[in-house]
């Protein structure tokens, strides 16, 4: 299989196996890259199986949805990105980031004891601030399988002062809500099993029972917000939380409701949230 031009595998960083697995997984180690969810993709084009991780301790091009950047400081975050190949239609594709936070979020709890929120669609909160992000990106060629790259950036230890003036009051990092040492390489494989059993759930039609999970993770829900649309046009209102197929509502305050594909959602602040 061609290889993606990269910088050669690193010294064991994560404490993950050294073999190059993860736990049977193929696993790619990177020091640096522009970002994780390009490598892997590459790879999916390739025909790298499903399963794949591409990890890196630093990526010089992290990126979030709608263009956004993902600030990836060596040594301080968890970056990796997982080639998936799931038995879904397309139309159902746009369920794998609602449930991948939901795995993200029940990992976090099993190893930290923590309970972290979602911000739809893709953001993880604590305390209200976001610690992390998920970037779905799929690329559908004809009668081939889908390529889907499932993208995961987390804050493990990234001090304030490492974000730029106007994200610090809504940043934070996983150790700052933690006693003990996260052990990144523990919270990876966690991580990726609980990534596989959503999956899974995902492929038996269990949409349904994974939507009211997530919905007791909701960030949003009654909650005055503001959505900027990819127009540009923007509207004020209450989150009414995601419908049966995991698009979000807003009320305005003239009652009139919106169905939200995409967009920016931004939270109105609550005491120290953002």
């Amino acid at each position: 299989m061609k290889q993606p031009h990269e910088p050669p595998v690193v010294p064991l960083w994560l404490e993950i196996e050294k073999n190059g697995f993860l736990a049977g997984r193929p696993l790619h180690l990177l020091e640096q890259t522009e970002s994780t969810n390009k490598v892997a993709m590459e790879m999916a084009r390739d025909e790298a199986p499903a399963g794949t991780l591409v990890v890196a301790e630093s990526q010089t091009g992290g990126r979030g949805r709608l263009g956004k950047k993902w600030l990836s400081p060596p040594g301080t975050g968890l970056y990796f990105s997982m080639i998936l190949r799931p038995g879904l239609e397309p139309a159902e594709m746009p369920r794998l980031t609602l449930a991948a936070g939901l795995a993200v979020c029940q990992a976090i709890h099993l190893v930290c004891k923590i309970e972290p929120m979602i911000k739809w669609p893709n953001d993880i909160l604590l305390a209200g601030r976001k610690c992390g992000g998920i970037l779905t990106e799929a690329e559908l060629p004809g009668k081939q399988s889908p390529r889907i790259v499932l993208g995961i950036g987390l804050n493990i230890s990234t001090p304030l002062q490492a974000f730029p003036p106007d994200l610090r009051e809504r940043a934070t990092s996983l150790q700052d809500h933690v006693a003990m040492p996260v052990v990144c390489g523990e919270l990876l494989s966690v991580m990726v099993a609980e990534i596989e059993k959503v999956i899974y759930r995902l492929e038996n039609e269990d949409f349904a029972a994974i939507l009211a999970d997530w919905r007791k993770l909701d960030a949003t829900k009654d909650r005055e917000m503001t959505w900027v649309a990819t127009s540009g046009q923007t509207v004020k209102g209450v989150s009414l939380g995601p419908d049966s197929e995991g698009r979000l509502h807003i009320r305005d305050h003239a009652g009139h409701v919106h169905e939200i594909l995409s967009g920016d959602i931004r939270l109105a602040a609550t005491n120290n949230e953002n």
